[in-house]
């Protein structure tokens, strides 16, 4: 795991740039950094050694003739047999880094080469004969990997904040991305905070070539494209089988670690499955850990404790440091983001991480078992509509008009007549929508200063995959493979796996999840609805794993985030302080949002009351992507337009 940065262009990174380049990503490389410069080319890197802990692992790396560099971050898991493979072909390989298997592919298979991989990764390949750069990014955006056009040249790095420091960047704010956070909590790929800032989507690639004028041409193309389909023939029974066979699999290819390795066991069924399938392969017993909140609410060490003692870990219960959230803390972390985030649990994960990182370098998650397999709310809220769809619309609009007089006086919320004129003449677009934003369009519509300006949100929940579904399948059929499109394309690249990716980096921690191992999602993506929720029930497939593998009562627990509850969290110097910045009329949110839409937000949240029409979690949810915006806008984005 590591941090990497380059530069292909006529136009030199200056030695005072390249360094600030690599003081900025040295958090997730700290065992080592590297630059190596041509007068086209300039690559960078920050090393935390994981394989191969010998100077024959260093980045930037090359081919036996130096015509073919790499900079590399992530984990190759199939390098074993792509070597092997290679070797056979007459390449000559100096030590055993996943990293030296790349310039050599790209020898064999050109762009080609990012087909072969699996694994998770961001990587830049150099070809200095065509004076070619290849960017590419994982199928899941596991690693993030963004990049600017200036002046002829084209310039990446791991880290939005590292590319601030490159002269000439474009850094003005784009209305478009603070549109969509408002809706998402986050901003979607392949939008960054500035206009002059792109990231690679999950499975795409950047081609650039530099002609004999000087100048860059850069184009995108997808290397992959999910495709959903159905077995009809498969039975539960053997979609089970297979499960077990495939996720054993891929647990057993992400333990290869010259560093103490431990697995993140919280109780839930995905990281309890993990661990399980990782006890078993790795020699002597597995470090394990879960890590115990201050508030009892959100304690699940008996559970975690438990599945640790049946399956033979060794386990440690770490507890989180009781410091509160102060207002120093959250906004380091918040900045660490570099762009406006504002999932909370994002407090929770980094807490994790600093605990983790005091024993192991590398960390095993259950991330992407909820993905492939059904696990969230949404899945079971999509059947339910789809079932009340029956009624006909003037239904709907009629439980909305009834509503809507009782959420203007605090009876129910007024979200719920919303949501009933909203569902009124839904299409599937419109319902996956409802049930994956955080803040409903009407909202989102107020809250904006010039909603005009922008385009709506729908359009990143319209579908981009193939779906290769029997023309007799069901609405709701349609409705669930959408789901789990937007689910894995849209939010878990650009929300969880980015929260993930920052928080765990910040303490210099390699998180690897094997649940999102190609295979196992692919399996994953072509199953029916009925074998992902049935009755409220999610994620059937792996819970019925857990019945077998782990101690009673694992596999039936209902789903627990993992939240920290920012309003008790916080301290009143956090709440003094937020108030100060947010409703000072100087705030650079007034540019973009309505005061008068988010002025209370803050005013409940500092007082410690409830606001009308919102829960406790959505309020400070608000509240977060407020101070999330204010602090990228201040502190990031040059409204003159450029860095200098």
């Amino acid at each position: 795991m590591c941090g990497l940065a380059g530069r292909l262009g006529h136009t030199e990174l200056d030695p005072h740039t390249v360094e600030l380049l690599l003081s900025s990503l040295r958090h997730r490389g700290p065992d080592g950094s590297a630059s190596k410069a041509w007068p086209e080319a300039t690559l960078l890197h920050t090393r935390l050694r994981i394989i191969d802990l010998s100077p024959t692992g260093d980045q930037p790396m090359a081919n036996e003739d130096g015509s073919v560099w790499t900079v590399f971050n992530g984990e190759i898991y199939n390098h074993a047999a792509l070597r092997a493979e290679l070797e056979a072909r007459g390449h000559r390989f100096r030590g055993r880094s996943d990293t030296e298997v790349l310039p050599h592919l790209y020898e064999e298979h050109g762009a080609g080469m990012f087909a072969r991989l699996r694994g998770m990764f961001a990587v830049a390949i150099l070809d200095r004969r065509q004076r070619r750069l290849l960017l590419a990014r994982d199928r899941f955006g596991i690693k993030p990997l963004f990049y600017a056009l200036v002046e002829d040249a084209v310039t990446f790095a791991s880290e939005i904040r590292s590319l601030r420091v490159v002269p000439g960047v474009d850094l003005s704010a784009d209305p478009q991305a603070i549109a969509d956070f408002a809706a998402l909590l986050f901003v979607p790929a392949p939008s960054t905070i500035h206009r002059g800032i792109r990231t690679l989507c999950p499975g795409e690639l950047l081609d650039c070539r530099l002609d004999a004028d000087g100048r860059v041409a850069a184009r995108t193309e997808r290397f992959h494209r999910f495709s959903i389909t159905r077995d009809p023939e498969l039975t539960f029974e053997q979609a089970a089988e297979q499960a077990d066979s495939l996720l054993e699999r891929a647990v057993d290819s992400q333990l290869e670690s010259d560093v103490p390795l431990g697995s993140l066991l919280s109780g839930g069924i995905d990281s309890s499955l993990v661990s399980f399938f990782a006890q078993r392969e790795v020699p002597g017993d597995l470090l394990t850990f879960n890590v115990r909140p201050p508030d009892p609410e959100y304690d699940e060490t008996a559970v975690a404790q438990a599945v640790a003692s049946a399956i033979g870990s060794r386990h440690l219960t770490l507890d989180m440091e009781d410091e509160g959230g102060s207002w120093e803390s959250v906004t380091e972390i918040l900045r660490q983001a570099g762009q406006p985030f504002a999932d909370t649990s994002l407090f929770a994960v980094d807490a994790v991480s600093r605990a983790m990182r005091r024993h192991v370098t590398v960390a095993l998650s259950g991330d992407g078992g909820d993905e492939g397999f059904g696990g969230y709310d949404a899945y079971w809220q999509i059947e339910t509509i789809n079932h009340l769809r029956h009624a006909p619309s003037v239904a709907w609009l009629l439980a909305a008009r009834l509503v809507e007089p009782l959420g203007r006086v605090g009876v129910v919320r007024r979200s719920l007549g919303e949501r009933a004129r909203d569902l009124a003449d839904a299409d599937e677009t419109a319902v996956v929508q409802t049930v994956f934003s955080w803040v409903k369009e009407r909202e989102q519509v107020r809250l904006l200063a010039d909603p005009e300006s922008v385009e709506s949100p729908r359009r990143l929940f319209e579908p981009q995959w193939d779906y290769s579904l029997p023309r007799a399948s069901s609405r709701l059929e349609r409705l669930s493979a959408q789901a789990l499109e937007v689910n894995i394309r849209l939010v878990l690249a650009n929300d969880y796996l980015a929260k993930v990716d920052t928080a765990s980096m910040r303490h210099s921690l390699e998180v690897r999840v094997p649940m999102l191992d190609e295979e196992l999602i692919d399996f994953g993506l072509n199953l029916p609805h009925e074998f992902r929720v049935k009755s409220r029930v999610g994620k059937r497939i792996l819970r019925r794993l857990a019945e077998e593998k782990l101690p009673a009562g694992v596999a039936g627990r209902p789903k627990q985030g993992f939240q920290v509850p920012v309003d008790r969290w916080v301290d009143t110097a956090f709440k003094e302080n937020l108030r100060e910045v947010l409703l000072d009329r100087q705030s650079p949110v007034a540019d973009h949002f309505d005061r008068r839409e988010y002025d209370p937000w803050v005013h409940y949240f500092c007082n410690g009351e409830g606001a009308p029409q919102m829960s406790r979690e959505g309020l400070y949810q608000r509240v977060i992507m407020l101070l999330s915006l204010d602090l990228a806008l201040r502190n990031g984005v040059n409204k003159a337009g450029c860095a200098r």
